[in-house]
């Protein structure tokens, strides 16, 4: 009985450990902005992916605003999924990514290292479309990795 007992307690402090890591790694992708209060204009559901968060189960919405994009978390994930903002003319260039089973729309900062990635196999051509529209620099050349590391610059 002591062994259950022990091991149900490693359990749910490993689980909990997990989850605090989780949370630390999903805030460290954020990226908020001083963004105006509006409805969205377009929505696709997908994921994210960001240098520690790769999500699956279309958790994620990538909006469409008058002044730029918002990835953010459907509502049954909002603890889970970090919110991402950028306006379009911060945007420096969006470009298709892919890997064996996933396909994502990288979008990349002007002058800042990184970036975020939506996930969105049925809807990436869609969306370079509609951020092209905005005046966004788009290459729908797929650029292949392995490792969401690599679309990150060395430090």
């Amino acid at each position: 009985m002591l062994v259950v007992v022990l091991l149900v307690a490693v359990l749910v402090v490993l689980g909990i450990a997990g989850l605090v890591i989780w949370l630390r790694r999903a805030a460290s992708c954020a990226r908020i902005i001083d963004a105006p209060a509006s409805e969205p204009s377009l929505v696709f559901t997908g994921d994210i992916m960001c240098r520690y968060v790769v999500t699956s189960g279309s958790f994620a919405r990538l909006e469409f605003h008058d002044w730029g994009v918002r990835i953010r978390a459907i509502a049954a994930t909002r603890w889970l999924v970090p919110t991402w903002e950028a306006r379009y003319s911060e945007l420096a260039l969006t470009e298709l990514v892919t890997s064996r089973s996933r396909v994502a729309v990288w979008l990349r900062l002007r002058g800042e290292a990184g970036g975020c990635g939506f996930l969105s196999a049925r809807s990436s051509q869609d969306v370079l479309t509609e951020l092209a529209k905005h005046g966004v620099q788009v290459s729908r050349a797929a650029a292949e990795f392995r490792r969401v590391a690599e679309l990150y610059p060395p430090r």
